[in-house]
This record gives C-alpha cells, structure tokens and sequence, in this order.
C-alpha cells in the first residue's frame, strides 16, 4: 500500500490497542480471551521490554505447538506495519510466556529461510488466515518459535 493508504487492518490499530489490556486481563484470569474463544484460537500473553522505553508490554498472540516449541506469527490482520511486539523481539528476545494461567520465562528466536518456510507450510492448516494477512501487509510476516529459557 503506498501513497498513504492504509488498509482496513491498519485503521483498526486504535481499536486494537484499547482492547489488547482487556484480553490480557481475561487470558491472565481465565486462561483464554473471548476473543480466542470466538476464533477458536488457543493464545498467550508475550511480555516483551520495550526497545525503546524499556517498559514491560504485554501482548496477547495466538500460538501453536510446533514440535517442543511454540510458534507465533506477526500477521496483526494484515497490518502493512510490523507490530511493535516483533521489533521489541528483536531487540531483546528475553521474554515471559503466560500460558494457561502460568508464566514461564522464554526466549524467542526469529525464523528465516528454509526454517521459516517449512514452518510456515506446517503453520498453514491451523492458521490458514496467515497467507492473506502476509498478501495484504505486503511483506513476509516473521514466525518466532519460543523456548525455555536456558
């Protein structure tokens, strides 16, 4: 999208962000968020630092179990903007996984290359949304699998 257009996805960005503390609140209370619930989506709550800030951030993501990992994808409905959660991952992988009421220190690594594609294609049946979400971001969308900490 260019020439200042934005799409659908990225006008929502303001909603996202007045709920995003609420389904934290409710994924950190009950294990699931009404919004997964309504997408039949299991989620977690990523607790980022913020690259700049270095305040905590919490965000809630849809996951998957990827062999002994989780793996999480950065479609953000297709915002043609990276999602902050992705460039604080970047910026310092240390993160705090809570899931299903229990909080666990991980680490995430970015996926790349054959990795990343060979995920990608074992990702596609669960979330099938993330091809048209990596068509209208306009980019390739990153995939992190996190891990135990060390």
């Amino acid at each position: 999208m260019g020439d200042g257009q934005r799409s659908s996805a990225d006008r929502l960005r303001p909603i996202r962000r007045l709920i995003g503390p609420i389904e934290a609140a409710e994924t950190r209370w009950f294990g699931r968020s009404l919004l997964s619930l309504i997408f039949r989506r299991p989620v977690l709550i990523l607790e980022t630092r913020g690259r700049i800030s270095g305040k905590r951030r919490r965000t809630v993501v849809a996951y998957h179990e990827l062999d002994d990992s989780l793996a999480v994808v950065a479609g953000a409905g297709g915002e043609t903007r990276v999602p902050d959660w992705v460039r604080n991952l970047r910026a310092d992988p240390k993160v705090v996984v809570t899931r299903n009421r229990r909080a666990a220190p991980m680490r995430a690594r970015e996926l790349t290359g054959e990795e990343r594609a060979a995920a990608w294609e074992r990702l596609l049946p669960v979330f099938p949304q993330i091809d048209g979400y990596q068509r209208q971001a306009g980019y390739e969308l990153a995939v992190f699998l996190l891990d135990a900490a060390d």
